[in-house]
């Protein structure tokens, strides 16, 4: 039993590593309680710090392995996300990240914008962290599944 959830929250952590959303649904669907939440929280907080990191290897590894895919100056998601880096900021990049774009995009994106890798940590960690309590928060407080709710909008 330990094992499993020992197990369960590790899945989450590096799930939560790159799709931050995914792992949120996985901990409320899966009612991991409270150490799957901050495995969640914990998984997002070192993919953002990772990416941060390996940003400038990563882009130019992608660019050299799919030229035609990565080298492209604008596509309908590049002009999107100029749109909001427009009018919002890295604030705006920063809190779409969790929840519609994958960590590592919005982390790349972001470091796109500035060199300040401080900055950009700040900003998306703020930005995990209120996900996370817009999201848990009436989990646990109401009883609310915000993730069936939202569902069941569309």
């Amino acid at each position: 039993m330990i094992l499993h959830t020992v197990i369960s929250n590790l899945a989450v952590l590096v799930g939560s590593t790159v799709k931050f959303s995914l792992a949120t649904s996985a901990v409320i669907a899966a009612n991991m309680g409270i150490p799957g939440t901050v495995s969640n929280l914990i998984g997002g907080i070192i993919g953002i710090v990772t990416f941060v990191y390996i940003d400038d290897f990563a882009q130019q590894w992608l660019i050299k392995k799919f030229p035609n895919k990565f080298n492209k100056k604008f596509s309908r998601r590049t002009r999107f996300l100029a749109r909001v880096k427009q009018i919002f900021g890295l604030w705006g990049i920063a809190f779409l990240t969790p929840i519609v774009l994958s960590i590592p995009v919005g982390v790349f994106f972001a470091m796109d914008l500035t060199t300040n890798k401080r900055k950009v940590i700040t900003q998306m960690i703020v930005a995990c962290v209120s996900w996370s309590i817009v999201l848990y928060a009436p989990y646990y407080i109401f009883h609310i599944n915000v993730v069936e709710w939202v569902k069941g909008m569309f």
